[in-house]
């Protein structure tokens, strides 16, 4: 399950909605911008920080003249 609001800067995915019962124990960052969410020690799920700058590309107009 994808959990985001309007203008997140954080997207996050859950294993289920039962984990928003209790607070987490941690968020391990595994790379950059990225955690694994955990609860109890289980992994529960993951999240993204600033989600446009990695899901989506910069918009460049096409060379008008490649050649």
């Amino acid at each position: 399950m994808l959990c985001r609001a309007p203008r997140d800067t954080l997207l996050t995915c859950l294993r289920d909605l039962d984990v928003l019962d209790e607070p987490l124990d941690a968020r391990i960052g595994i790379a950059p911008d990225v955690a694994l969410l955990v609860q109890h020690g289980n992994v529960v799920g993951w999240s993204l920080a600033d989600p446009a700058r990695h899901l989506t590309t910069a918009y460049t107009d096409p060379d008008p003249d490649p050649w």
